[in-house]
């Protein structure tokens, strides 16, 4: 066997034997969008599967889900991962992340908290769901950005609020990882303030006024103000 004939035997070994990364769920940018719920596509590739099992399945059907349904899947997703392909899984959603323009990169946009520079947009579009868009000057913390942008962007304002910040814990953040904490934390906080301010300035609400909630009357009766406040008080008495 010559030369030539060894180099391309050991470079077919060397491809064969790299791991491979199956693309992450991202949001779907041409399928349409319903209340409450946002159009996720699991993209495929035509490479062999990692060793671990992923709940994503190689198909193109789509599937429509509810935002805790999906922080579900991801926490399935992310789960199913050994720590060094978790990184490398949070590298492929970053990577799938749109970058912000520069002029969107400013201190009103940033979230704080991170140890990374996050910056963050966040409004209702006209069917009155939230879009998100979100980046980083860290790839990690772009990965968490583009997680959370996947679960929530499409989502009514009510649907943003209703997510516990304890949804994020079964994602598989290291308890000694601080900053990952944070990150996660600070950026569901963020679209958590951008969905109250959407929800003031469609009940006609001035920024900076009471976000609504239960109100004690001089009468002393608790009356719901405003209408995420009456739904959920509407929600505990049929519960």
């Amino acid at each position: 066997m010559d030369t030539s004939t060894l180099a391309a035997v050991a470079s077919f070994v060397a491809l064969s034997t790299k791991p491979r990364l199956l693309p992450p769920l991202i949001p779907s940018r041409s399928l349409p969008r319903t209340r409450g719920s946002l159009a996720v596509c699991c993209s495929h590739s035509h490479a062999s599967p990692p060793p671990s099992p992923l709940p994503c399945t190689a198909s193109d059907e789509e599937e429509v889900a509810p935002p805790h349904l999906r922080l579900c899947r991801l926490a399935e997703e992310f789960g199913a991962l050994p720590d060094a392909d978790r990184a490398r899984r949070l590298l492929a959603y970053a990577a799938a992340l749109p970058p912000l323009p520069q002029a969107d990169r400013v201190a009103a946009n940033r979230v704080m908290g991170c140890v990374a520079q996050v910056w963050l947009l966040g409004s209702c579009d006209r069917s009155g769901r939230m879009r998100f868009a979100a980046d980083s000057d860290s790839e990690l913390s772009r990965g968490y950005c583009s997680c959370l942008v996947s679960a929530l962007d499409g989502a009514g304002p009510e649907e943003v609020l209703d997510v516990d910040p304890a949804d994020l814990a079964p994602l598989g953040v290291a308890a000694g990882a601080r900053s990952r904490v944070n990150t996660w934390y600070n950026v569901l906080v963020g679209m958590q303030k951008r969905a109250r301010a959407a929800i003031a300035a469609r009940e006609g609400r001035r920024r900076g006024e009471p976000f609504p909630s239960l109100v004690i009357g001089r009468d002393g009766a608790v009356r719901a103000q405003g209408s995420y406040a009456e739904a959920k008080v509407s929600a505990l008495s049929f519960g």
